[in-house]
């Protein structure tokens, strides 16, 4: 008994769901009303239909054309061709306007457009019935539908002519915002890497008199005063990081990237060589566990890439744990993803997108040194060689960051 409630409970359930795209399903709704308009004019009005279709009051065009049938093979294949043409553009306007209803405006004037192009395809179709039936009554009857469409159109087309040169008007101010907005972004870019690129000098300034006046002055200075300037050196060298990543970041945006095959393995082991004093210092551990198949990039963009993904690895291990770092690749169809996984402190699940925002930090600096830019580049690096980057992480447990290229 269950069984069979819990089948008829189903059933009215899919009846239900059922009726309901009926009822808001436009293009359903219409044509179950005018199914029921026409069996309820057949009930009311029998005579009135019977008449419609009758023939025998008339002759058909066959007659006219003198049963010729070159004439009638010319007529009978250009209606049928054009009432087709006609069937198939409306069709596939309902079927545009069904799909992409929220998108279109004025997605009720397509549909008007499609009536009055479907009706104009039946009055062809009439004409060829017409040949050999005379059911005259029947085509002019579809000819006023038609009239009535065309009438409809016209007249709520008129209307509609001052909002298209409206909304022409604001794509066309669209357009130039986008443009000025993408002007504005280059001379952003522009003064950030000349601002970046200027600041280098006098901070270099202060990093030598800062190292000056503790080499000529430190034996007479105070512990205060010699604390003071160890500040001063470790805030300049700080701030000179942070200005070469944010060079490299804009240099990255500013400059185009030539794609094609590069050498996977010549870029890791580059990757290495950047690396080998942070390596050699942390005693880290990095093992190759896979081949290196060719990928299409820009060997600089990938070497910084690498570079970058190593140098996360070797640095956010929990303290006093030897850096372990796996690099190995997957082979999928047309793509090559390359994993760098570590044994570190691992990333939240609600922080994994937020790393790669520059200047994005989870961990103060005195934990980990770094700008919050390393991951920021990674990213920007990969768009432009038309690649991914994702993470996948364990809080204390390691993660494993991935990238993905195409293969050569």
């Amino acid at each position: 008994m269950l069984g069979l409630a819990s089948v008829f409970k189903g059933t009215c359930v899919a009846k239900q769901n059922l009726m309901t795209k009926l009822v808001s399903n436009p293009f359903l709704r219409s044509g179950l009303f005018i199914v029921i308009a026409a069996g309820l004019a057949s009930l009311l009005f029998p005579e009135f239909v019977q008449g419609i279709f009758r023939a025998d009051q008339f002759m058909p065009h066959a007659t006219c054309y003198l049963r010729n049938p070159k004439i009638i093979f010319l007529h009978v294949s250009s209606d049928l061709l054009i009432g087709s043409a006609y069937v198939c553009i409306s069709t596939t306007q309902a079927y545009l306007v069904y799909k992409a209803s929220r998108d279109i405006p004025f997605h009720w004037m397509f549909l008007a457009f499609g009536l009055f192009i479907i009706t104009c395809g039946f009055t062809h179709f009439m004409e060829v019935w017409t040949v050999w039936q005379a059911v005259y009554w029947l085509a002019g009857y579809v000819k006023v539908l038609c009239a009535a469409a065309s009438v409809a159109t016209a007249i709520a087309l008129f209307p509609l002519v001052p909002k298209v040169f409206a909304l022409i008007n604001a794509v066309k101010v669209s357009e130039d915002r986008r443009v000025k907005l993408e002007a504005a972004n280059r001379e952003l870019e522009g003064f950030a890497y000349s601002v970046a690129h200027d600041l280098r000098s006098p901070l270099r300034t202060i990093q030598g008199m800062a190292g000056a006046l503790q080499e000529d002055c430190g034996p007479r200075m105070e512990a205060t005063a010699l604390q003071y300037t160890d500040r001063i050196r470790d805030a300049s060298h700080r701030m000179d990081a942070l200005i070469r990543d944010m060079l490299a970041y804009s240099q990255i945006i500013r400059t185009e990237a030539d794609l094609g095959p590069v050498d996977l393995r010549a870029a890791f082991e580059e990757a290495q060589t950047h690396l080998a004093a942070d390596v050699g210092q942390s005693g880290a551990e990095i093992q190759v566990h896979s081949a290196f198949p060719g990928v299409i990039g820009n060997r600089i963009l990938l070497t910084q890439v690498l570079a970058n993904l190593l140098s996360n690895a070797v640095k956010f291990v929990p303290a006093g744990v030897r850096p372990s770092v796996k690099v190995f690749t997957k082979e999928a169809g047309q793509t090559v993803r390359i994993c760098v996984q570590d044994n570190g402190i691992g990333i939240a699940q609600e922080h994994r997108e937020k790393i790669f925002r520059i200047f994005e930090r989870l961990h103060s600096n005195t934990a980990y040194p770094g700008t919050g830019i390393g991951l920021a580049i990674v990213e920007r690096a990969m768009q432009r060689m038309n690649g991914a980057v994702g993470c996948e992480s364990t809080l204390g447990k390691g993660s494993c960051f991935w990238i993905e290229l195409l293969k050569a």
